[in-house]
């Protein structure tokens, strides 16, 4: 969903895999936008059961029980490009039955053909670099008249650290994240069928500028497309957060999200 800026695609990964493997110790407790999306999206299963299911993207396991107790899932995947996320999933889900890991890239699935009855991920897939394949892929490994849910972020997302960045050195310094009708366009490029598609701005409020950042750092999400290009100085760094300061209301220091919440359908048939 995103082109991250001089980082090649292999080095993006490991970046980005190594990052996560950072995080998960300290993800669960700046998770707070990442949990008003999934509860959110959890409201939006289209079915209450379902055979096999994958969870791409796992994390720390945080959709893995709700899941489980609504869908009665005879095996439930959780997949994650973290091996650190997915040990934090496995001791938080321990007590789950049926319930299996895979530790791989989400771009690259390692599944036979019509595996899954529903393919679950929240924030997950932004982080992909070929979304036509993805959704091909995606599309792959979920059996006829299975489902796709997911949320993702969308062009829009944290204009305030971009606008704050244009005030020190006229670089953004953040993802490029994918259009709503481009998203669209991929999905029916891959053969889904729309069954609900929703596009909402949350806006999350922090104390300072730094705890903003935190709660991208802290959760493995910080902008990984700066970090090709030369190390901040210290001198700018505080330039960038006196700029993301002026940006202040009454409630705090926003930080904005454009979320899409996506429910598609595979065919029972082929389309011609």
């Amino acid at each position: 969903m995103l082109i991250p800026h001089e980082i090649p695609a292999l080095g993006y990964k490991c970046q980005l895999a190594k990052r996560f493997d950072r995080a998960a110790k300290s993800y669960d407790a700046y998770a707070e936008f990442q949990n008003i999306v999934l509860d959110r999206l959890l409201t939006m299963l289209p079915i209450n059961r379902a055979d096999v299911v994958l969870d791409l993207g796992t994390g720390t396991g945080q959709a893995l029980a709700a899941l489980t107790e609504t869908l009665k899932p005879q095996s439930c995947i959780g997949l994650d490009l973290s091996s650190q996320m997915l040990a934090v999933a496995k001791a938080r889900c321990s007590d789950l039955q049926n319930t299996h890991y895979v530790c791989a890239d989400g771009e690259q699935l390692p599944f036979r053909e019509a595996s899954f009855d529903l393919v679950f991920s929240s924030l997950a897939i932004q982080w992909c670099l070929a979304p036509n394949e993805l959704f091909n892929a995606l599309y792959r490994v979920t059996k006829p008249g299975g489902y796709a849910i997911f949320s993702t972020l969308s062009h829009g997302s944290m204009p305030e650290i971009a606008n704050a960045w244009l005030g020190v050195d006229h670089s953004p310094h953040t993802h490029q994240y994918m259009t709503a009708g481009a998203l669209l366009s991929c999905l029916k490029a891959s053969q889904w069928q729309l069954s609900s598609f929703q596009l909402s701005n949350i806006v999350m409020w922090f104390e300072s500028p730094e705890r903003a950042i935190d709660s991208l750092k802290k959760v493995g999400a910080s902008l990984i497309a700066a970090e090709g290009r030369s190390a901040i100085s210290p001198s700018k760094w505080k330039a960038f957060l006196a700029e993301y300061n002026q940006q202040r209301g009454e409630l705090g220091v926003p930080l904005s999200y454009q979320v899409s919440f996506v429910v598609v359908q595979k065919p029972f048939y082929p389309q011609e």
